[in-house]
């Protein structure tokens, strides 16, 4: 079985205040926002991402800035001020999201096995195990893989200041075979925030996983783009292989034409989905110490329809800065490698450009030593044709 690993070299990042800390420096995220505030922002979630109830030509006030639906681009930013403290942080990968790279040992028990039952990600693993076997074997990995000693081993090392912690949408609104299998993940996660907190380690929460997957990758939740190969092995026979990716693709935005190179259906439904996921996401951790922010998606592949993902980070941006004005909003630079070219410009301002770099280090807090992404945001100072931008 061929195992590959994606990764991406930028993201983009908003920031509010020069603070590491996801709560102002009263420690009181989110005071501020009142009724009148909420009430005009309640339609962002429950709108269609191409269409708006309200008049687009219409702003809406948030904390500390003035937001356009039509353009994506918001005003009388007085708030805004540059990000200058550099941010070290370890992804915790393989733990909450499955990566068979990571953690090749949960799937060696496939090895062997017929076409049909194989796993090959988290939505595998739990189809083919079912919800009983896979929330049993999970719950031991969750267990194990990150303890509260690891966090304290990596906040007393100095080398990090910050965590990046990749969760699933299916966490957070299970469907399919996740439905039993992923039950108590979300303690998890609460275990992590407090751990973190306690040793002065901020939290990234990054959406990695989305329905019916953003970039066909494992890391996904849902490995797409693959075909079983087996039939057509001459030496050595009776093995069951198969090809990833002969074709790749991607469906959480649609429907992919191979052929036309572009989306034929966009999935409404899924998008939304999504949006009500950072919705719960909010909901559930706004206010807690150690939230640095929100990535509202890992690694959008390359043919992602632009138009629709600016909507989207858009919509999932006022989410947050709605109820948590002080959560930093983490724009991943997408598997194509032009990255300030496209979506980024909706509305970042070319003087206040954040970057985020991404790189993997050997890191050894345990034995066996393991692959950990480290990633690593420097303001910059970078010129560009945009005039505006959101905290």
């Amino acid at each position: 079985m061929r195992f590959l690993l994606a990764s991406s070299a930028f993201a983009l990042a908003f920031s509010g205040r020069a603070a590491v800390a996801s709560s102002p420096p009263d420690g009181n995220a989110g005071d501020g926002v009142d009724k009148k505030e909420s009430d005009k922002t309640k339609l962002v979630l429950e709108s269609d991402v191409t269409k708006h109830n309200a008049d687009d030509s219409d702003t809406t006030q948030y904390k500390h800035f003035l937001a356009h639906n039509k353009t994506m681009t918001c005003f009388a930013d007085e708030h805004a001020t540059p990000f200058n403290n550099q941010i070290r942080g370890v992804n915790l990968g393989g733990w909450l999201v499955l990566e068979p790279w990571i953690t090749p040992s949960l799937f060696y028990q496939f090895l062997s096995q017929p076409e049909g039952e194989v796993g090959m990600d988290t939505y595998s693993f739990c189809e083919v195990l079912g919800p009983e076997e896979g929330n049993r074997q999970l719950r031991r990995h969750w267990d194990t893989w990150v303890t509260e000693d690891i966090i304290k081993q990596l906040a007393e090392g100095g080398a990090v200041n910050s965590l990046r912690l990749p969760v699933g949408d299916f966490m957070y609104a299970p469907y399919g075979p996740y439905v039993g299998c992923t039950d108590g993940a979300l303690d998890y996660v609460d275990l992590v925030l407090d751990w973190a907190h306690e040793y002065g380690l901020s939290v990234l929460i990054d959406i990695h996983a989305h329905k019916d997957s953003q970039n066909g990758f494992d890391n996904s939740g849902k490995t797409l783009g693959f075909e079983w190969t087996s039939t057509l092995n001459v030496y050595p026979r009776n093995l069951v292989t198969f090809q990833h990716w002969p074709v790749r693709t991607a469906e959480w935005m649609g429907t992919f034409d191979r052929h036309a190179g572009n989306y034929s259906h966009i999935n409404h439904d899924n998008i939304n989905h999504s949006l009500r996921v950072i919705q719960k996401i909010v909901d559930a951790y706004s206010g807690h110490p150690a939230v640095l922010g929100l990535e509202p998606v890992n690694e959008p592949w390359e043919k992602t329809p632009i138009d629709r993902l600016k909507r989207f980070y858009w919509e999932g941006y006022l989410i947050v800065k709605r109820t948590n004005p002080y959560w930093k909003y983490i724009m991943h630079g997408t598997l194509l490698h032009l990255v300030t070219v496209h979506y980024f410009s909706m509305i970042i301002n070319p003087k206040r450009k954040k970057i985020m770099r991404m790189h993997r280090v050997l890191l050894s807090v345990r034995s066996p030593p393991r692959f950990i992404q480290v990633w690593s945001r420097y303001l910059g100072w970078l010129h560009g044709g945009m005039s505006r931008s959101c905290t």
